[in-house]
């Protein structure tokens, strides 16, 4: 049987992804219900729901009749996406769009990093309500936020005092995709739901190293001046496990675990299944890439 989305409600909308998923529902016709903790102003077509994340009976309520419901979510509250995925396969929703952005998933090793412990209770659960309800799931294999990294740091490129710090030697390949192209590959998924049906969707802006991207946030800052220097991952990790075990924690206490994933094959390389034309994504050149940056300068 084949399905079509055409309502859709979406969980985090004004968040960094969320606010780019709306866009892009809204660019391509999609009839969107914001689910919202508070009353808060959005497009008029939109509708808005004012929802307890904390009751599955309030969120059923609000995604009664959609065909779809994508979470875009991001909170301190682990079970969250779990209360939201009940509320789906209850009410008989057809696609949830997993909160599980990032690396692949599939990989051993990266859901075992506690700052993606959310991501492998929700991917989980996911497969599970596949299997016993008749909800499918869609889960976003994006890599890492090109723009988000590189204005917060994460990249570890600070724009601001040209200064960067290479991940061991910074050579590791990596998957990177803006934020407004994670929200339309989303959007994408939906348009395809049989080709999307309960698997990752593989996309991607770039492949690149942190020294190649180093050297595209130079091309625009220039050569001159730069601070760079090369720290071993391995004891960033062993002292961020060790502050989690005695509570000292801190951002960057689950950041450096973003960044070792980034430093290490094993976690983090290029995909080898490519769904971008499927879902309407595509490669940046290096001069986007420059102008990309020339924006978060």
């Amino acid at each position: 049987m084949t399905h079509t989305i055409s309502k859709v409600a979406l969980a985090g909308a004004s968040g960094n992804l969320g606010s780019h998923t709306l866009t892009a529902l809204l660019d391509r016709g999609f009839e969107v219900t914001v689910l919202s903790r508070t009353a808060k102003e959005f497009p008029a077509s939109v509708t808005v729901r004012v929802v307890d994340f904390g009751s599955v009976e309030s969120l059923s309520a609000a995604i009664k009749g959609q065909d779809a419901v994508i979470d875009n979510t991001f909170t301190d509250d682990a079970d969250t996406p779990l209360r939201l995925m009940e509320a789906a396969a209850a009410n008989g929703i057809y696609r949830f769009i997993v909160s599980d952005y990032g690396l692949d998933p599939d990989l051993p090793g990266v859901h075992d990093m506690p700052v993606f412990a959310r991501k492998r209770e929700s991917y989980q659960a996911a497969k599970e309500k596949a299997e016993t309800s008749g909800m499918t799931f869609t889960l976003i294999a994006c890599g890492a936020y090109l723009d988000w990294c590189l204005s917060t740091g994460i990249a570890g490129i600070q724009l601001g005092t040209k200064s960067a710090t290479l991940f061991d030697d910074g050579e590791n390949v990596v998957p990177w995709t803006t934020l407004e192209d994670a929200g339309k590959a989303t959007v994408g998924a939906l348009l395809r739901p049989e080709e999307t049906r309960n698997r990752p969707v593989y996309v991607h802006n770039a492949f690149l190293s942190q020294v190649q991207l180093l050297q595209i946030v130079k091309d625009v800052l220039g050569d001159d001046g730069w601070t760079v220097t090369s720290q071993e991952m391995q004891p960033l990790l062993d002292q961020s496990m060790a502050d989690l075990r005695s509570g000292n924690i801190t951002p960057m206490t689950f950041g450096v675990q973003i960044q070792y994933c980034l430093a290490k094959r094993s976690l983090a390389r290029p995909w080898e299944r490519d769904d971008n034309d499927l879902v309407g994504v595509r490669e940046k050149t290096t001069e986007e890439l420059r102008a990309l940056v020339r924006g978060l300068a």
